[in-house]
């Protein structure tokens, strides 16, 4: 059974986060390949759901190659696409807060073939034949940052008024069973190099400031959230470093619930504020070097933390 369905039959149409991947893929001739999609008629890109066995760039590739026959070569991260006001209500009623992580490539291989299903047509346009398309404006949004092909882009902080924890609307409804979490991760950086880890109560390794996604916010915003409940400081997430969904993320929690960790870490700028711990969830608070990192941290998350270190200056990791 697929993570939709499973989820779909627990919480009925409510809306929740989900996770996709998308994948903007060219052509020899600088033309974009485009979908039209078989549920809303209209024109966009290969992508979808995240299953909760797989990590994202594996979802990219399986997704394209079951809705258009292709493959693609290296992928590079175009973005991250979480507005709120890309939320979606399916024909039958599904309501979804996206968090799509969108990559692009070269085809490399297959054979284009429509399954009938969820792509009734395909077809390899230009980027300004795109444009004249019908299509949603989060597909609109990923071309055009793909054609820009700078640094990875991601939204701004942004809440509307009506937030609401993703993971308490859900859990009653699931129980303890391994639910796909969207959140951000922060890494803060000080003046003089140096980056900040908290230790949380009963716990005793360190790790970064972290948190699940509010539904009606952007991930930009859920950094900034979490850093000012757990230490009082102000940040402004400037980077993506790290795009996370890896097996070694899961986690299970003391009461026994199982929690898929899927997100994005930042770089952020320390701005402001005044250090006051959340009594309730932080114990400890430090600034290191990022070489004791290692030291510090979960032993089963090296692997994350190592790659994170190796683009703490620039650059990104797809984890």
């Amino acid at each position: 059974m697929s993570y939709i369905e499973w989820i779909r039959g627990k919480v009925g149409t409510r809306k929740i986060f989900l996770a996709f991947a998308s994948v903007v893929l060219w052509d020899e001739n600088g033309r974009l390949l485009l979908q039209q999609r078989g549920d809303f008629d209209m024109w966009g890109l290969p992508g979808g759901v995240l299953e909760r066995d797989e990590d994202l760039l594996t979802c990219a590739r399986r997704e394209l190659l079951e809705e258009t026959g292709l493959k693609a070569g290296v992928l590079s991260l175009v973005g991250i696409f979480d507005r709120p006001h890309y939320d979606v209500v399916y024909p039958n009623g599904d309501q979804v807060q996206q968090f799509t992580v969108c990559f692009q490539g070269q085809a490399a291989g297959g054979k284009l073939q429509i399954d009938g299903i969820e792509t009734r047509d395909l077809r390899f346009v230009t980027p300004a034949e795109a444009a004249e398309m019908r299509m949603a404006i989060w597909y609109s949004d990923m071309i055009r940052d793909a054609c820009i092909n700078g640094v990875p882009t991601f939204a701004p902080p942004f809440r509307h008024g009506q937030t609401v924890d993703q993971v308490a609307a859900v859990r009653p409804f699931i129980g303890k069973e391994l639910y796909i979490g969207i959140g951000a991760t922060v890494l803060v950086t000080r003046e003089d190099g140096r980056i900040l880890i908290l230790k949380h109560v009963g716990e005793t390794d360190w790790r970064f400031p972290a948190g699940f996604a509010d539904l009606g916010e952007t991930l930009a915003a859920t950094a900034v959230r979490e850093m000012r409940e757990e230490t009082g400081l102000h940040i402004q997430p400037d980077r993506i470093v790290a795009i996370y969904s890896a097996q070694e993320m899961h986690n299970v929690y003391p009461n026994g619930d199982q929690v898929k960790n899927v997100g994005v870490l930042f770089h952020a700028r320390y701005t402001g504020g005044t250090i006051q711990l959340d009594a309730g969830e932080i114990e400890q608070m430090a600034w290191i070097d990022a070489s004791q990192l290692l030291e510090w941290v979960d032993p089963q998350k090296i692997g994350f933390y190592t790659a994170v270190l190796a683009h703490l200056e620039k650059g990104y990791v797809v984890y």
